[in-house]
């Protein structure tokens, strides 16, 4: 049962990654952003940007006169981590 939960993290962090590069590559292009697909991708992924974004923005780094959002950037190199920790950590309790 701990190989299928640690399974599902890292599936779960693979897929988090997609999303988060998706939305990424998808502010780049001109689309509209009130769009279906947009809009899903957004959802998906705010819970994890928006808490970065506002540490970023708090920074000396960051403020509002900011041209380029690092904060999937952020996001996708602390995904991996933690998604690998907390799956070591599942095999480890199961």
């Amino acid at each position: 049962m701990g190989v299928a939960i640690a399974n599902a993290i890292v599936w779960f962090g693979d897929f988090l990654t997609f999303v988060i590069f998706a939305r990424a590559i998808m502010t780049w292009l001109p689309i509209n952003r009130n769009g279906m697909i947009f809009t899903i991708l957004n959802g998906i992924t705010e819970p994890f940007v928006g808490p970065i974004r506002k540490l970023i923005s708090r920074s000396p780094l960051g403020g509002p006169g900011m041209m380029i959002d690092f904060s999937p950037i952020i996001a996708l190199f602390l995904i991996r981590p933690i998604t690998q920790f907390l799956a070591m950590l599942v095999l480890s309790i199961f």
